[in-house]
């Protein structure tokens, strides 16, 4: 009997590890061609930055920008002004300027074109005494060369060697005098405006009654009024 149990045990434990085995040899199930998984259809998902309404919108904000910021640019710095004048000298342009003041316009000076140019002093450095100078300038009118002593100002006793409205005539001058042995200098004088008008801001000026015009032009025989373009420094 006891023999019996032991067989029996041994048995199950046998057959158990050979079904273990058994199912270790049985591979996983694959499906033999593609049927067997159908893949969900449906329309695919679109960005709104790939739509053809999208692109082209840009497309039309690209043109269109470039030409958008050049107006506005063109708005911001021309501005037009009344300007009126000529005046022949500053006490008359303060005249008329204080009276614009009093009403509640404001306005500024305005020189003519031609006051903004500079002429060009070539000339040759102070010299340490008037002697030293006079007998330079006789050597230099000895060669025919134009030119006299400066007696006066920050310059006195030098040579001024002539005044020049041109950069280029000055510099070509300079150059001969300095390949002789000469030192020579060039000085930038702006020009004295000889005539001044007032700018004023054109809107401004048109408010103006013309009885006001009419009594100015009294004052000043040869007053003008003509509207421009605004200077960039004028405010």
């Amino acid at each position: 009997m006891r023999l019996t149990v032991i067989f029996l045990v041994f048995a199950n434990i046998s057959y158990f590890a050979w079904g273990c085995w058994q199912e270790s040899r049985v591979g996983y199930w694959l499906p033999e061609s593609d049927d067997a998984y159908t893949e969900a259809s449906g329309e695919r998902l679109v960005l709104l930055t790939e739509t053809d309404d999208y692109l082209q919108s840009l497309r039309n904000q690209a043109e269109v920008q470039p030409a958008l910021n050049a107006s506005l640019d063109s708005q911001r710095t021309v501005r037009e002004c009344l300007i009126v004048g000529p005046f022949a000298n500053v006490v008359e342009l303060d005249e008329l300027q204080q009276r614009l003041f009093a009403i509640g316009v404001s306005s500024k000076e305005r020189a003519d074109e031609n006051s903004q140019q500079e002429d060009y002093w070539v000339h040759i450095p102070p010299l340490a005494s008037r002697d030293a100078a006079t007998r330079l300038l006789r050597e230099l009118q000895a060669q025919r060369i134009d030119s006299f002593v400066i007696t006066q100002g920050e310059l006195a006793n030098g040579i001024s060697l002539g005044l020049f409205s041109r950069s280029e005539s000055a510099k070509s001058v300079g150059r001969r005098l300095m390949d002789a042995g000469y030192d020579v200098a060039i000085k930038s004088l702006p020009r004295v405006p000889e005539q001044w008008w007032l700018e004023m801001d054109a809107a401004a000026g048109g408010k103006l009654s013309e009885s006001f015009w009419d009594k100015a032009a009294d004052q000043f025989p040869e007053l003008e009024k003509l509207t421009t373009t605004c200077k960039k420094n004028a405010g």
